[in-house]
């Protein structure tokens, strides 16, 4: 398996980005989600979407010691018990983020935006 490079960081930690993308291809791989809800269909105070760009719900907070958290706003299956869903996609992200990351993740927090049929 490739490893995935890191752009140079800023100083105090990785770029925004490259964490996004992580965890956009983290989610993508667990089991029942449908997809990653897009900003403009999230309920959120601090939810600003850029003119004429729609990006994924992913929202990355960055703490002073070089650590960060994350929330991802999820589409699920209907087949599947949501639960159980979001706690496996939260503990896949986590370890999907800490092992590109070395272990700067401190937190993933999932939410199901809405339940939708698979594709």
């Amino acid at each position: 398996m490739d490893k995935k490079v890191i752009r140079s960081a800023p100083a105090g930690g990785y770029h925004t980005k490259d964490i996004k993308e992580a965890t956009a291809k983290a989610a993508a791989t667990c089991y029942g989600v449908v997809a990653i809800a897009k900003r403009d269909e999230v309920l959120r105070a601090d939810n600003r979407a850029k003119k004429g760009i729609v990006e994924d719900a992913i929202y990355v907070k960055k703490n002073a010691n070089s650590t960060f958290s994350v929330d991802v706003y999820l589409i699920l299956s209907i087949e599947l018990k949501v639960t159980e869903t979001l706690v496996e996609a939260q503990k896949n992200i986590m370890y999907q983020l800490n092992k590109v990351f070395g272990n700067c993740c401190v937190g993933v927090n999932v939410y199901c935006e809405k339940v939708s049929a698979s594709h």
